[in-house]
């Protein structure tokens, strides 16, 4: 049998290399439009902050659909399905690279933040204590706004996990059902797979933005923590029982696709 680190420096390869050309281009981007801006005579202290917002936005969501086509792509792809190697074992070591994969890219992410967010720090500090004013507090509470965002990250990676088995119980269902169907009712039953996904999608970001707004509200009252864990927890629940769905139909209704 394959061990866990052969396996998993497998399967992250192609999925380390494509969030690193990701990046960038993410910066590539961001120095290009600093230079526009120069240019324009728009440049401010804030500009390099901004456009970092801008494109580090887009940046995690070609990067979250480039490793989701990848995870799912690993599920049918010989060269992986062959590897000596457990299904339990296969299909976790595949969701772990996905999460490590979308992790090192939002801490990088959140580097480049930070530091464009320095230049101009004593305005982005004043206008925090601004907002804390309008809610009626007196004080910036850093340890509070810490918190918060801690939660708001925790919240989006866990959702990110269950979008990933979310997805893959759809693909591995169109899959598994297709293979009992003739090809034009199996490009139907894929046509209707993708709408779904589509819509879970768009769901699932509805979602995170509704989610992140709560856990603020929950946060601003600590009795309210418990709560926010128990969502949490809720939200790995749901998702480990897709998993254990999805690990059982890739085991016994999947078959893999010939990549010659």
């Amino acid at each position: 049998m394959t061990s866990f680190k052969n396996f998993f420096s497998a399967l992250m390869g192609e999925k380390f290399r494509n969030v690193n050309f990701i990046l960038l281009i993410n910066i590539v981007a961001i120095v290009i439009s600093v230079i526009w801006a120069m240019i324009n005579g728009n440049f401010t202290n804030a500009t390099f902050f901004q456009y970092t917002m801008t494109w580090s936005f887009i940046a995690m969501l070609v990067g979250f659909i480039r490793l989701t086509v990848l995870h799912e792509k690993i599920y049918t792809r010989d060269s992986f399905r062959l590897i000596p190697v457990g299904d339990i074992k296969f299909y976790l070591t595949n969701l772990l690279t996905s999460f490590v994969g979308i992790f090192y890219m939002c801490a990088i992410e959140l580097v480049l933040s930070a530091a464009t967010a320095a230049i101009n720090w004593q305005q982005y500090v004043d206008e925090f204590k601004l907002m804390a004013q309008m809610y009626g507090s007196q004080n910036l509470d850093i340890g509070r706004l810490v918190w918060t965002f801690v939660a708001m990250i925790i919240i989006m990676l866990a959702v990110t996990v269950l979008a990933w088995t979310t997805i893959s119980l759809i693909h591995l269902l169109g899959r598994a059902g297709g293979s009992f169907l003739p090809s034009s009712q199996s490009r139907i039953l894929n046509f209707v797979v993708y709408i779904v996904v589509i819509f879970i999608v768009l769901r699932v970001v509805g979602f995170i933005m509704d989610m992140v707004q709560n856990s603020t509200n929950m946060l601003t009252n600590t009795n309210d923590i418990w709560n926010f864990s128990l969502f949490v927890i809720g939200i790995l629940v749901v998702a480990a029982i897709e998993a254990a769905v999805n690990i059982y139909l890739m085991s016994h209704w999947v078959e893999t696709v010939s990549e010659s």
